[in-house]
């Protein structure tokens, strides 16, 4: 047997999905007790899908209450369906962003490696995007680090700070506004 420890504490089985029933406290009755969470399936339910048109924004009254009501267990039943709501929104987030990201880098753009890309050795690195493999820009870093001996990483667009072009750059001799060359 290992003698590390774990890091995470191993999830433990419910009652629903073991088959077995609970034993019940002296005292109490069946209906005291929660029911066991309804199983997560991993299509988007239809009350999950975005309603046509625009949505309507939350009153901080009407969120206070629904933040109040998770906490006091008021949603115990409806717990993993919300789980899954904000984690299927989050994944949307995550990927408008990572599009916007993606549309904003182009091939020659000069970029900076930012927190979100490991080994951390490469984070603050700079280079030049040299072409796109699926979603993942390909990067020719200034100087090869560590394992990447070529100075060629790929990294997803949300890992990427972006530089000014070459053309943004500010020239050491900028026309003179008065001037009338041409």
């Amino acid at each position: 047997m290992s003698k590390r420890r774990r890091t995470k504490p191993r999830a433990r089985p419910t009652p629903a999905a073991t088959g077995s029933v609970p034993a019940l406290a002296s005292g109490t009755s069946p209906a005291a007790t929660r029911s066991a969470p309804t199983p997560v399936s991993k299509k988007t339910p239809a009350a999950l899908q975005e309603p046509e048109g625009a949505p309507t924004p939350l009153d901080p009254a009407q969120i206070r209450y629904l933040l109040g009501a998770v906490v006091a267990g008021v949603l115990d039943e409806h717990l993993a369906t919300v789980s899954v709501a904000i984690a299927h929104r989050h994944q949307q987030l995550v990927r408008i962003e990572a599009n916007r990201a993606a549309a904003r880098i182009r091939l020659g753009d000069r970029v900076r490696i930012n927190h979100a890309i490991r080994p951390l050795y490469l984070r603050g690195a700079t280079g030049t995007v040299v072409d796109w493999i699926g979603q993942r820009a390909v990067v020719q870093l200034d100087r090869p680090a560590g394992r990447f001996s070529t100075g060629e990483i790929r990294c997803p667009p949300l890992g990427l700070d972006h530089l000014l072009r070459a053309e943004q750059l500010p020239c050491d001799n900028p026309p003179d506004p008065g001037s009338t060359e041409q």
